[in-house]
């Protein structure tokens, strides 16, 4: 993939949360088969807490990090969403690590999503993780097994070329990954939405062809099932081996009237989750916003 082998910086946004520790070590990996600049970055809200408290829990996050010659701890004051987005859109060579926020257990009905928010609008990819990893321990090889969810043909084959060409420089097998829905009284209203196949059979008739228009000759592995994607996609990546999924940013987000969220299709995903930008599509993104304070 030619967009993480281009990555010269990884940002790791960081809340101090048990998802941001349970990510260090994923991040660790990144970095040391990229060989790139990590920066550690935290924005507080003033209003709410100290620079001294703020810039403490900085220093003290990661602290192995300090090891790698091009480390650097960025402490901003702001809204988290504008502060990293800002930060972001300074840095397009970056990769963007934003793991989960800790789960209250207590409904958030006013709740927006910072993840779905930076999906959406970051011209860079972004790297999450599922809610099933939220405190475990990512698995110990990142790229051997590299998977890329197809979700329709309507979402463009971008992020699987570039997917493609990733497993082809690193030797990993390239895992293709479909859900067909269930045959149901939905099944009507899906074929009205998309054009995605409606039977086992040629799901896999069509990812042999996505297969086979891939320019780069290297191992690759079809995995279709069947049932509710948000059930199935946990499945097929368990038993398929998949240590990193690919997502195009159209499918990475559920977009409501009201907000956004990243897709629940991910949530009990065992695997890191990379969003390939729009602007890797040649669309457009929204503009810069405002410069906040950096202080540290």
């Amino acid at each position: 993939m030619a967009m993480l082998q281009n990555t010269r910086h990884i940002i790791f946004a960081t809340n101090f949360s048990d998802a941001c520790h349970a990510a260090v070590p994923a991040v660790a990996r990144w970095v040391d088969m990229l060989q790139c600049k990590l920066t550690l970055l935290h924005v507080y809200n003033a209003d709410r807490m100290l620079y001294r408290d703020a810039n403490t829990q900085l220093q003290s996050f990661f602290a192995e990090a300090d090891n790698y010659p091009q480390c650097q701890r960025v402490l901003m004051s702001g809204n988290p969403a504008e502060g990293i987005a800002e930060f972001c859109q300074r840095h397009r060579d970056a990769l963007l690590v934003l793991p989960p926020s800790d789960q209250s257990g207590l409904p958030r009905p006013w709740h927006r999503s910072m993840r779905a928010r930076m999906i959406q609008t970051l011209p860079i990819p972004v790297w999450t993780l599922g809610r099933t990893m939220v405190g475990g321990t990512p698995p110990a090889t990142m790229d051997r097994h590299l998977g890329v969810w197809v979700s329709s043909p309507e979402e463009g084959l971008a992020h699987v070329r570039q997917a493609a060409q990733y497993a082809s420089q690193t030797g990993s097998t390239l895992h293709l990954l479909h859900v067909v829905p269930d045959v149901n009284e939905g099944s009507l209203a899906h074929t009205l939405r998309t054009k995605a196949p409606l039977g086992e059979e040629y799901a896999e008739d069509w990812l042999t062809q996505v297969a086979s228009s891939l320019d780069i000759a290297q191992r690759v592995e079809i995995h279709v099932g069947q049932g509710k994607a948000r059930r199935e996609l946990p499945r097929l990546i368990r038993t398929s081996g998949v240590e990193m999924l690919m997502v195009s940013q159209g499918a990475a987000v559920e977009r409501g009237v009201f907000r956004s969220e990243v897709s629940s299709i991910f949530r009990e995903c065992c695997s890191g989750i990379v969003s390939v930008p729009l602007a890797t599509h040649g669309l457009t993104v929204t503009a810069p916003a405002p410069v906040l304070e950096e202080v540290a």
